[in-house]
This record gives C-alpha cells, structure tokens and sequence, in this order.
C-alpha cells in the first residue's frame, strides 16, 4: 500500500475510547491492561480529548501518590475532563498513509484520532500501524527501491518511535518497534 492508500485502510477502526464522565480510575485501568498508551477521551461518538498512560503518571507524580492510593486519590479530586488533553491533533477520515504520518512524525505523540466531519471518533493510527505498513508495502516494479520522500518519512517515523522506546512508555510494544526498525535499517521485513 503506498502512502496515497486511504487511512481508514490501516486505522484501527474499533478503538477503545472512554466516556468523558466516567472516572479518572477507568481511564487508567484501561490503559494499564491494553496493549496501547493513548485513550481517546469521547461525549457521546465526538472526540473530546486524548488521555495518555504519561499523563496520568505525571499527575500521580505531582500528588505524591503511591500505586495503592493513587486511584481513589485521583478519582476524588479529579474528571478526566480536567487531565485529559483537550488540544488534540486529529486527522480526518478522508486523509492517507502519508497525511498521518507526517503528523506523526513531528513528534510529541504516538497516536492521532481519525475523525468525521462531525468530529465523531472513527478510528486511531499509531505509529507501530505506520511502521508495519512500510514494511508490508509492496514496491512498485517501475518505482525505485527507496524513493527519496520515502526514505526522509521513514527516518522522522524511525526517530519518532526510538524516542517513544526511550522514554520508558512502550510497555508490551517494545519488541515489535525494535524488531521493526531493526528489520527498516536492514532494508526488509
């Protein structure tokens, strides 16, 4: 699939998301059993904001809170609406591949939400589902090995993703991205 290939071919189309009135407690749970660090923040289908596994770290952080009081310390001072990121950065339904990940490749997140034209949440591209998308795209025989727009993408995606490796988030995910970016310098799956 090339980069012109249509999000919601790669999207995760049935992400887990979190009612924005549910507790902050939820949020965490939810974060700490998945295989994900990013949970979309919804009021009804609309995205309302991002909450991610650092976020709530860094707040337990700034409290002072251990791992046994943590929770209920936050649930009663705390909604989600007050640590959830509300300046989300999305990227529309209709976008591509490549749309993605230029986003993702600036930095600073690892997941974006797919939005509609009504801001309803329809899927989430992270940058594990871009990397794995360029290990699988098959290349076009009259196209050369590695155009060069194609191999600056796959630098920022590469730094992008050590960058999540290093900072201790990874969790479970850690393998597979290092297996994978291992597998992108070696030039092949």
């Amino acid at each position: 699939m090339p980069l012109s290939t249509p999000i919601l071919q790669l999207a995760d189309r049935d992400p887990i998301s979190i009612d924005v009135n549910r507790k902050v407690s939820e949020a965490a749970h939810a974060l700490s059993t998945e295989r994900f660090h990013h949970l979309p923040v919804v009021d009804g289908r609309r995205l309302v904001g991002m909450l991610s596994t650092s976020d709530l770290l860094r707040l337990s952080a700034e409290l002072g809170v251990g791992d046994s009081t943590a929770m209920e310390t936050l649930d009663r001072a705390y909604r989600l609406e007050d640590i959830m990121q509300k300046s989300v950065i999305t990227v529309s339904h209709r976008a591509t591949v490549g749309d993605a990940a230029r986003l993702l490749s600036a930095g600073g997140f690892h997941a974006v939400p797919v939005v509609d034209a009504q801001e309803h949440l329809v899927g989430v591209i992270t940058t594990t589902d871009l990397i794995a998308h360029m290990l699988e795209a098959p290349e076009a025989e009259d196209a050369p090995a590695v155009s060069p727009q194609r191999l600056r993408l796959l630098e920022h995606v590469l730094t992008a993703v050590e960058a999540f490796l290093h900072s201790g988030m990874a969790g479970p995910e850690q393998a597979r991205l290092e297996r994978a970016i291992e597998a992108a310098r070696a030039g092949g799956p």
